[in-house]
Parts: C-alpha cells; structure tokens; sequence
C-alpha cells in the first residue's frame, strides 16, 4: 500500500458521510470535526486501500458524540493491474455484508442463535467504489500481530468461526439454491487469470531461490518426520521433482482444472481469503475469546471446504502447531461443522470425517497458495516497500521486496517443516 499517495482522495468529505452519521446516531445534528486517514501500515493490506474515518459530531440535545467507521476504497489506476478489475472486488464484498451475511444470521436466529458474521455496513450516495463499515475496534475486536501467528486457541475460535458459517451457507444452498455467480468464483476468474499465473510463477521462482538455503538440519528434520534421508537429499530431491514437473511453470492451469467443483462432495461457500489479518476478535477482561469476527470478504468461493481449511492453517497456524495439531484441527472443524448443521435442519447426509480428510488430500494442491503467496507476507516484519505494485511485479523495487518476502528465515522454518509434509500426502502430485 505503501507505494501509492497518502493523498486522501477529494471526494471523502464530511459532507457524503452525514446520512451515515444520522444511521448510526439518531440525535445527530451537524458536524463538529471530521478526520480520514491510513487505518493500516504498509505490507498489512494489498488489494484496496484501507482508511479509517472519524467524527465529533454535535447531538440535538447540545452533547457531542464521537463516531468512527473503515472506508476500503480502490488504488488509483496506475496502481491497479487491469486484470485486477475483473475480480469485481467492491460488488462482491457489499452484496456479502447487504444479502448473504445478514441471511445467514437470520438462519441461526430462527432456531434460537444469535451468531455474528461481519460487522455493519453502510452506502454513501457516491459512484465511487468503496465498502463502508462500522469500526470493530470500538467495540474492542483486533487482530493478532499477523508475524505471531495465530495459537490454538485463537486457531479453534476462528475454525469454529468458520464452521457456523460453512453450514449456513450449505444449507442456504439446500433451501434457496445455489449462490449468485459473482460470490462463487473467487481468484478463480478467468479474466484474472494471468495475474494470478504472473504471482503464482514469481511465488515459484523465488522459493525455488531460496529452498537451497534449507540444506543441513537432519536431527530437527529426522525429528520431524522420522525420515531416513538427510534434509539435503530431501530437497535436491524437492528440487528435482518442481524442474522433471514443472510444478510451478504449470501451476496456474493445474489449479483451475484441480478447483472444479464435484456437486457429489460436501460444498461450501469459502470466505476465501481466511487468514489472520482477516479474523478480527474480542477478549473478555481475563484475556480469554469472547468473540470471533471475519473480515474481508472480497474472494468468496464455492466449493470444498477443503480450501478455508487450508488456508487458514498454512498461512495462519504458529510453527509449533501447524503440522502437529493439523488433523486435531481438523476433527475440531468437523464437530463444530456437524452441530451446526444439524442445528440448522441440514436434510442431506451430514460429512463424515474421513470425507473432510480425503477433501484435504484431494485439494492438496490448494495448500500452495497460502504457501507460496500469504505465509511469505504474513511472516515478513513491516516493511516500507510492501504495497501492490511490489507484489504483483510492477513496481521498480518488486525484486528486493520479494527477495525480502522469500529469504525471511522464518518463513524458510516454515517451508522445512511444510513441504515434505505435503510431498508425503501427495499433496503436490497432479
């Protein structure tokens, strides 16, 4: 983000904003004082600029009160790849907050839950593409420092997060039909395709840089994965796999053909982009969960539940747990699916466990993009040449900040412990 101007765009007045004002504050009279400004650091946000508005305003009754709301607006044209258009980002993310968020709350509500998914959303009377919603901060909801990574506990609220909300949408989908295009496609959109090919090959090339520097460190390899080989061969053989295959170099087309949806398994609509920056939560005084809430939905998909799973896991999940409390996690997931399902009436067979792990297996490949594209920037430390640009390879500092992103030696612990996991569950085989 940080490449673009800091310039607020001109049409961000107060002036656009006092109907919202009267929405959230029923004794509004007129506007006292009125802010904007870069809610996120640079490298804590890529797709869409992030500002954060703030006003005193001046009540009928002669008191003051002080309102706060995030606007998400686009990058300037010259920072926004053409191809980046055609994910339809601002009209998928306001028809989630205005049409399938607020019905799936109501879902739980006939049956006696109250269960929250996203905060609350407001229009402003532009043609500007933007998103507007209520400031989760004010209500304590933050996110965990996204280089900490998320722990158990943090992992299981988000799962469970994520388990209302797969069983909302299975059975919305069992009771009204099937989703509208524009939320089912997610990345994979044929119009976005070569930018998404363009980051999948630069992702490839610059772990391929860097996987050399994994040699040595048997005893915590043989430690790991009770292998006989050294961490040496084990690469030279990674390494030898990706070039005889071309993983990479076919990975895009292998991903579109592996993402078909099999109207025979348990689907789901994905959140799509589940990851810590984009789960936001709420502690009661002793510091425990009170409440879990996502965020961001720019990217939802229908499909495998095997996709969130993945996502949340590979890119979210701390060193010490991602591996070993992997299939934990996932029985975990697969209760809280299973209750919430049936709380919601769900008339078709439930999901077995073993169907979610072979799901896992299956979708194997859809680990490698929060692998090679998110863990790299959830574990790389703030940084000024994080923006857009740099990601998508057009900024003229684009190499440095990938070489910084892919030779982060916390991300390369990741990779050693990751990818013979993978390799082992066949997870890159296609």
């Amino acid at each position: 983000m940080s490449c673009q101007s800091n310039v607020i765009p001109k049409w961000i007045e107060s002036k656009l904003f006092e109907e919202i004002f009267r929405q959230t504050q029923p004794k509004y009279q007129s506007t006292k004082n009125f802010k904007v400004y870069h809610a996120l650091a640079p490298g804590e946000n890529y797709a869409t600029i992030m500002l954060k508005v703030e006003a005193e305003v001046m009540l009928k009754d002669g008191l003051t009160d002080d309102l706060s709301y995030m606007l998400k607006i686009s990058h300037s044209g010259e920072h926004l790849p053409e191809d980046f258009k055609h994910f339809n980002v601002f009209e998928v993310e306001n028809g989630m907050y205005k049409e399938i968020v607020p019905e799936f709350e109501r879902m739980y509500a006939k049956v006696g839950r109250k269960i929250r998914f996203g905060a609350k959303s407001y229009t402003l009377a532009t043609q500007e593409e933007h998103v507007l919603l209520e400031d989760l901060r004010r209500y304590g909801f933050k996110n965990v420092k996204r280089q900490d990574c998320l722990d158990l506990e943090h992992l299981k609220n988000a799962l469970e997060k994520v388990a209302q909300w797969h069983a909302a949408s299975a059975v919305m989908v069992q009771q009204k039909g099937m989703f509208d295009m524009k939320y089912r496609r997610g990345m994979l959109n044929e119009g976005g395709k070569e930018l998404l090919r363009t980051m999948l090959d630069d992702s490839g090339r610059y772990i391929l840089k860097n996987i050399t520097k994994l040699e040595g460190h048997e005893e915590y390899y043989d430690e790991v994965v009770k292998s006989n080989y050294s961490l040496k061969k084990i690469y030279q053989l990674f390494i030898l796999f990706v070039f005889q295959r071309t993983f990479f170099s076919k990975f895009t087309e292998t991903f579109f053909e592996n993402a078909h949806v099999d109207p025979k398994e348990f689907n789901v609509l994905n959140h799509g982009d589940y990851w810590s920056n984009n789960i936001m939560f709420q502690y009661a005084p002793d510091g425990s969960i009170k409440s879990t809430l996502p965020v961001d939905f720019q990217v939802t998909r229908y499909g495998s539940p095997a996709q969130d799973l993945l996502y949340l896991i590979f890119s979210s999940a701390r060193l010490d747990i991602k591996i070993s409390k992997f299939d934990y996690l996932i029985k975990f997931y697969h209760q809280n699916l299973i209750e919430n399902l049936i709380i919601l009436n769900y008339s078709q067979a439930l999901p077995t466990l073993r169907e979610v792990q072979q799901m896992l297996i299956k979708y194997g490949l859809w680990a490698m993009v929060p692998i090679a594209v998110t863990l790299p920037i959830v574990l790389c430390e703030p940084s000024e040449k994080a923006s857009l640009d740099s990601l998508v390879g057009h900024a003229d500092n684009s190499q440095e900040f990938k070489d910084l992103l892919y030779s982060n030696e916390v991300f390369l612990k990741h990779l050693k412990l990751i990818l013979p996991w993978l390799l082992y569950r066949g997870a890159l085989e296609y």
